[in-house]
């Protein structure tokens, strides 16, 4: 089983590296990077904060176009060009296309995030060479903890993608829901965090029916804020390991959901 799964991920992995789109969310990464050190100098008093928070805006939001522009395209193909049947000819079994698609997307992105990461090592170092004085509470550790976190939130992201990818045959429907789930997923720790300090204030009261809303939004959809370790790294904070393990955890547990449930969903499913 696992030599049929790893074999689809490298099949995955390759179709993931030649295409086109990877090569123009690399050239927009490396602008941004490349943007740091010319506009480092405007920002002296908090230089190294703006430039570690840079890195790590940049890192983010490529993972997301690659999730969002080649990820989803990669789940949609197969279906599309109804290669599916010819794939499915072959002794995979559904769970097994689904677990081997998920891995095959999670190479894709380790392989683009590792490059980049290259590129932003060298970027943090040069302004850090330049300005070597506001760099005083930065850390290498930290900093490599909140990619990893960042890596972890794009994998949760792909999950995501390949369960709605496992409902529907529209790469525009799994666009839509899957960025739906993201967007809901990143402000909905602030918005519970808001209504309960103004509740506390008693500013707002939130009405029992919104709030056991948000109490089944905040159960279905993963909260992605939790992954955002920028303000640590940006201000070389120490790090709460127990919450570390507990994040991570939480984000791989919601994965294996995810994945069993598509493979369940996936293995109904009819193609004509």
């Amino acid at each position: 089983m696992m030599q049929r799964v790893w074999a689809l991920a490298l099949v995955t992995c390759k179709e993931g590296i030649r295409d086109r789109s990877l090569y123009g969310i690399f050239l927009f990464a490396l602008f941004v990077l490349g943007l740091n050190i010319a506009v480092a100098g405007f920002f002296m008093r908090d230089l190294g904060k703006v430039t570690v928070d840079m890195n790590l805006a940049a890192l983010s939001f490529a993972g997301l176009l690659l999730v969002f522009f080649i990820a989803i395209n990669l789940m949609a193909k197969d279906i599309d060009k109804k290669t599916i049947h010819l794939v499915l000819s072959k002794p995979f079994s559904r769970g097994e296309y689904i677990w081997g698609k998920y891995v095959g997307l999670l190479l894709v992105i380790l392989f683009a995030q590792a490059v980049l990461l290259l590129f932003s090592c060298a970027t943090i170092a040069s302004v850090h060479a330049m300005y070597p004085n506001y760099f005083a509470g930065f850390s290498w550790l930290v900093f490599f903890v909140a990619v990893f976190f960042v890596y972890l939130q794009q994998a949760l992201l792909c999950a995501i993608v390949v369960f709605f990818s496992a409902i529907t045959s529209t790469s525009f429907i799994t666009l839509i829901f899957s960025m739906a789930s993201y967007i809901v997923g990143i402000s909905l720790e602030e918005v519970v965090f808001y209504l309960r300090s103004q509740a506390a204030t008693q500013e707002v009261v939130a009405s029992a029916a919104l709030q056991r809303t948000l109490e089944v939004v905040s159960w279905l959809v993963p909260n992605f804020a939790a992954f955002d370790l920028k303000l640590e790294a940006a201000h070389g904070l120490a790090l709460d390991w127990t919450r570390l393990g507990v994040t991570c955890g939480y984000g791989v547990m919601y994965i294996v959901i995810l994945l069993l449930l598509a493979s369940l969903i996936f293995k109904r499913r009819e193609f004509n």
